[in-house]
């Protein structure tokens, strides 16, 4: 009888530990999303008098813990420069680890684009260089924990990389997104390195609403400031957007290529040949069925 006792009282407590994993997940609080993104960022190596610098101001670049991240390195000179994320705080005079543990480019120029990766290392502040010219050239990597509750706002541009001709210009949207319930004014500022113009955000400041989104047009004019200027080089530029409110502040950069002008040469002709040419061959067509048709009446 005993025996029956301890079997009951053992089977009783099997299906009350399963009946308990069963319903756990329902009762249970679930942890929150992670609300991991992919993002491209650019920087552009410049110069400022005798020193160099990532985007002319070795910007703060902000990510989150899960996010997937490409950076495009290239530079506006000819000098060689070298990036590297120090992801674990040995400075950048260590480069053995890069690839395992911090993150690197090639040497550039030319042009390099570091492949797609996760960031893994816990939240905190980090630094990232040039390792050529890490006196001038470093700023802070700062990754945000996926959980944070501090209501905020992300910027992203609609295009990381952008091409005009001289003499013309390029748009990109900017969107800033409210996290965690963020609402308020923010402020918009752009700046391009090297420097030859300013640039316009329309509008420059944007009213945020708790989970909402809004977009500003950045438009980057390649034309000469005045008629007797010389035309925007051709060549590689950083165009960094800044959005602050309060404490807040974000930034992003888009690169832009400017390439030969595409205005004809002086002394030419600006009509549009296509047209011209289609509109004499349908004069020919028209006056030779004109012609066949005289013929044949008489």
């Amino acid at each position: 009888m005993r025996r029956k006792n301890i079997a009951g009282t053992l089977v009783c407590s099997i299906l009350l530990i399963g009946l308990t994993l069963y319903l756990a997940p329902s009762i249970l609080p679930s942890p929150l999303p992670v609300k991991a993104s992919s993002k491209t960022i650019s920087l552009v190596a410049t110069t400022n008098g005798a020193y160099y610098y990532w985007n002319s101001s070795n910007p703060t670049i902000t990510v989150t813990q899960g996010d997937t991240l490409t950076i495009d390195v290239s530079s506006s000179n000819s000098v060689a420069h070298r990036l590297l994320i120090d992801l674990d705080n040995d400075g950048y005079t260590d480069t053995t680890d890069c690839g395992s543990v911090d993150v690197c480019s090639n040497t550039v120029p030319p042009s390099y684009t570091i492949p797609p990766f996760t960031i893994n290392s816990d939240p905190g502040t980090y630094t990232y260089y040039c390792t050529i010219h890490p006196t001038s050239m470093f700023g802070s990597f700062v990754i945000l924990s996926p959980t944070s509750s501090v209501p905020d706002f992300t910027i992203l541009p609609s295009a990381t990389s952008l091409t005009a001709a001289q003499g013309s210009s390029a748009t990109a949207t900017i969107t800033l997104t409210s996290v965690n319930g963020f609402s308020g004014s923010v402020t918009l500022a752009s700046a391009v390195s090297p420097f030859w113009s300013p640039t316009i955000l329309s509008p420059g400041s944007i009213n945020l609403s708790a989970g909402g989104s809004a977009s500003s047009t950045l438009t980057i004019s390649t034309s000469s400031p005045s008629y007797y200027s010389t035309p925007v080089a051709q060549g590689n530029y950083a165009v960094n957007v800044t959005a602050s409110s309060g404490s807040l502040s974000h930034s992003t950069t888009v690169s832009l290529v400017v390439g030969s002008t595409s205005t004809s040469p002086p002394g030419s002709s600006s009509l549009p040949v296509l047209p011209i040419i289609g509109g004499m061959i349908g004069a020919i067509v028209v006056v030779g069925v004109a012609v066949f048709l005289i013929r044949r009446k008489k």
